[in-house]
This record gives structure tokens, sequence and C-alpha cells, in this order.
């Protein structure tokens, strides 16, 4: 990458990284205080109605965010600036009707239901959460990650200043509302930055329609796969408990997956930009860093996690949730590859093959359903598990496949096996730690030596790239001096043959 380009990008990564570990923390706080106040099962029910809302939000989207982020990059970059506006105005008019319909629905099937107000709030979340998603995607289009960090601090303050009340006071509906609220915010912002008017250029709506109808097939079809159909068929097949078990489990494994926005939330409207410049070198170059880097992050988070799973998760959620450990235990291991492959992911909507993603959804959908029908009836909460495993990383690898094998880029396969047992050295470590002590004194131990344990294993087996060190090394550049220094002088540690420079780039 070109020096004020890459160093754009790198500080895009970091404030990415900051919003995306902002809507972590909210989400696993405000999913603690509703499983303390709620109990097992009518966590399950919560969680069962953020799926709905969720999966509506993805039918109501149109691709919508995703486009934005696709192409206002690219327009910008090829000086169409009013081009993106005016298509950031016709795809929120796009919003709206769907919107609006989907509120619809649910409040006819709330009438139908005797007037639940469960279903009226699952319409609402889903309205807020596809307005939400406008602006989070226009704002990354924009490669404003600044303000998405900012955007995304706000709406965690607000959700987790009311989930307390509203669980502990209005149960179930009151958890709801307050998912509601948390989105207020985004979506005001929605209306302000919307442009009137519509896109002229008749060949440019013709390819963003074509692009954005592919990617929301594929959305749809996802759904079955990266988020939690599996909760549908297990309240079926089981009942809320395990649902509430398997909500715990898929909670664990986001978090052990949130390294992956470190680069994945700059990657999109940097590949973009630069198949407008037609820079396919720095795009190869970018990608085998980001899946190097992504790798470096998540894989010692996985197994370290999976490894203090047994203390971590009745601490954390109660004793009455510990009989979820095992299948969080699987699925937070599974986690790290698709995490991984999501730089894939980014090269595949950057270069318009949609169409790819959603042929693969459509098969791992396929999948999905057929577990439910049969893995999960037999086997429960960790029949789930498994197959949710086993389905996830089969696409990520086929994801990877098609862009080396297909589209010429090259994974790093070398430095991937070297990160694969340097973390499983961190998860042996962390599960040692634990048997030192007990309780919340046996995590800490845990957790510093599973820290040590991949530090060592890192500097013994070569496995970070002297390159991506320096780019670590500029992602410092906006911690606190004290915080800086220190994991400038961890990293140099980790690396020795490549001195750590403060505010250096590799790019």
């Amino acid at each position: 990458m070109p020096s004020r380009e890459g160093s754009r990008f790198t500080r895009n990564s970091a404030f990415g990284t900051v919003a995306g570990l902002g809507g972590a923390f909210g989400s696993v706080a405000a999913n603690v205080i509703v499983a303390h106040a709620l109990g097992v099962e009518r966590t399950g029910v919560v969680g069962f109605a953020l799926w709905v809302a969720t999966v509506a939000a993805a039918v109501a989207d149109f691709g919508v965010q995703a486009s934005l982020a696709r192409y206002l990059p690219e327009l910008t970059a090829g000086g169409r600036a009013d081009d993106a506006e005016m298509l950031a105005g016709l795809l929120l008019r796009w919003l709206l009707v769907s919107g609006l319909a989907a509120m619809a629905l649910f409040s006819a099937f709330a009438w139908w239901d005797d007037g639940s107000l469960l279903w009226l709030l699952v319409g609402l979340t889903c309205v807020t959460q596809t307005l939400a998603g406008f602006t989070y995607g226009l704002l990354r289009g924009m490669q404003r990650f600044d303000a998405v960090a900012l955007l995304t601090a706000i709406s965690v303050v607000c959700q987790l200043a009311g989930v307390a009340v509203g669980a502990v006071g209005f149960g179930t509906d009151g958890a709801l509302a307050v998912y509601v609220a948390g989105s207020l915010v985004p979506v005001a912002l929605a209306f302000r930055d919307a442009v009137p008017g519509g896109c002229d250029d008749a060949g440019l709506r013709a390819k963003v329609r074509r692009y954005a109808l592919y990617y929301w097939a594929a959305a749809l079809t996802s759904a079955f796969v990266w988020s939690r159909a599996e909760l549908l068929f297990l309240q079926h097949w089981t009942g809320n408990a395990a649902v509430g078990y398997f909500t715990v489990g898929i909670t664990f494994a986001n978090i052990a997956a949130q390294g992956s926005l470190l680069l994945t939330s700059g990657l999109l409207p940097y590949f973009a930009e630069n198949m407008g410049k037609r820079a396919l070198p720095e795009m190869q170059a970018a990608y085998a860093a980001a899946t190097r880097m992504l790798a470096f992050l998540v894989l010692p988070v996985c197994f370290g996690i999976a490894a203090l799973l047994p203390v971590a998760l009745p601490l954390i959620y109660g004793a009455d949730f510990a009989p979820a450990v095992p299948a969080a235990a699987v699925m937070v291991l599974a986690a790290g590859v698709p995490a991984i492959a999501s730089a894939s992911n980014s090269i595949l909507m950057a270069t318009d093959r949609s169409d790819f993603i959603f042929v693969t959804g459509i098969g791992a959908a396929m999948l999905a359903v057929a577990a439910g029908l049969t893995v999960i009836p037999a086997y429960g909460v960790m029949g789930a598990a498994w197959a949710r495993a086993a389905i996830q990383i089969s696409a990520a690898a086929f994801g990877s496949w098609f862009v080396c094998a297909r589209l010429g880029f090259r994974l790093p396969a070398a430095a991937l096996a070297r990160l694969i047992a340097a973390a499983a050295v961190c998860g042996l470590s962390a599960w040692a730690g634990l048997e030192l002590a007990s309780g919340a004194g046996g995590l800490v131990i845990g957790i510093a030596a599973g820290i040590i344990g991949y530090g060592v294993a890192v500097r013994v087996l070569r496995a970070l790239d002297p390159a991506d060190v320096a780019r670590l090394g500029t992602l410092c550049r906006g911690f606190p001096a004290g915080l800086r220094i220190v994991a400038e002088r961890s990293l140099a540690l980790l690396a020795p043959a490549m001195a750590v420079r403060s505010g250096c780039d590799a790019d």
C-alpha cells in the first residue's frame, strides 16, 4: 500500500476494532444482565426473539448496507462524490419501504396472537436494526470509522443504561424494548445524512441493484448458517432451556471472533477503492497481511477462552448455565476459522462476486436445515454446536479456496500453521493454569498462563511475520503513552528480528 493509504487503512482498522469491541462488550454485558435477571428459560425467549428480529432485519435490508460499503469508496475514489451521495439517498428509500412492510407484518402477527406486545417489539427491533445498519454502512462507505466507533459507544451506553431496569422491572418485554432503544441514535442519523433525490446513472443503478439483490439473497441463506437458526430447531425439539444454553455458547463464540473486526471493518472499503483504481497487487498484499493478522489475534483468543470456559461461564452467568460449557467450547474453537476467512469474504464482495456468496449460502443453509431435522433432535444442544461448527468451517474454507484458486490470491498457509500451533500452546497453558487454583483465582492464573504461553510459542516458532509487527506497531500509536510503550516492547519480544517503531508504516 502507498504510505498515505496504508496509514488510513490502519487507522480505519483501529477505529473498527474499537467499534467492534464496544459492540461486543455491550452485547455480552446485556446478555449477562438478562441471564441473571430472567433465568435460563426466559433468557431463551429473549434470545429467540432477537434471532427472529435479526433474520427479519436481514430480509428488510435488501443488501443496502453492504452496497454502501462496496460502492461509495469506489465512486468517491473515481471522482464521483455526487453520484455517491445520490446513491445513498436512493438506498435509504429502499429501506424505508421494506422497513414499513416488515413492521406491518409483525403488527398483523401480534394482532393474530391476541395482541402480543412481544411481536410488536420484535418488529420495532427489526426496523431499528435495519435503519441503524444504513447509518453504519454509510459511515463505512465514507471511511468515517472514527464516527462508527463513537456512534457504537453511544449506542452501547444507551442500551446498558436501561437493560437492568427493563429486564428486572418488565421481564422479557422490557429486555427487548432496551434493544430497540440502543439503536435510536443511529436511526436518527440515517435521516440526517440522507440526500434527497435519486441516482441518475442508469448503469450504476443496475449494477448496484444486481449486487444488492445477490448479496441480499446470500444474507438470507447465511442467516441459517452464521446467525442463530439452531434456536428455531432447539426450541421446537427441546424447549427454551436448551435455547438459553445455546445462546450463552454463541455469546462466547462471538467474543472469541471479535478480533476479526480489527481488519475486516476496513477491508471492504479499502478493496473497493483499489478496485476502482485497478490496483490488484495492493489488494493481494493486503489480503495476505489481513489473513495473517486475523489469525494472530483470533486464534489464541479462541483456544484460550475454550480452555477457560469450565470456570468462566458459570462464574459469569451463574451455576444454572454450567451445562452449556461443552457446547460453548465447541462453538468457540470453531469460531476462529470463519473469523480468519472474513478477509476472503471482503475480497468476494469487492470483486462483485456476491453471486458466489449466494450459492455458498444456499448450500450451507440446506445443510443447516438438514442438521436441524436430524442431528439436533437426536443430540440436542451438543448436536447443534457440532453441526454449526462443521457447516461454518466448511463454508469458510470453500470461500477461501475460491478466492485463491479462481481469483488469483494467495493464502499464507505456512504462517497460519505456525499460528495454529502457537494458539494450541496458549490453550494448553490456560487450562494448566486453572488447575493451580479454584474460582476466580484460577481464572486469573489461567489467563496469565495463556498469554505467556502464547508469547513464548510465537517467538520460538517465529509465527509472527516481521512486516506484521510493524503494522501492529502502527496500531499502537492510538494508545495512551504508557500502554503504547508496553505494547511495542511486547511486540519486539514476539519478533525480535525487527524492532517495532512507533508510528511506522509497513503497508
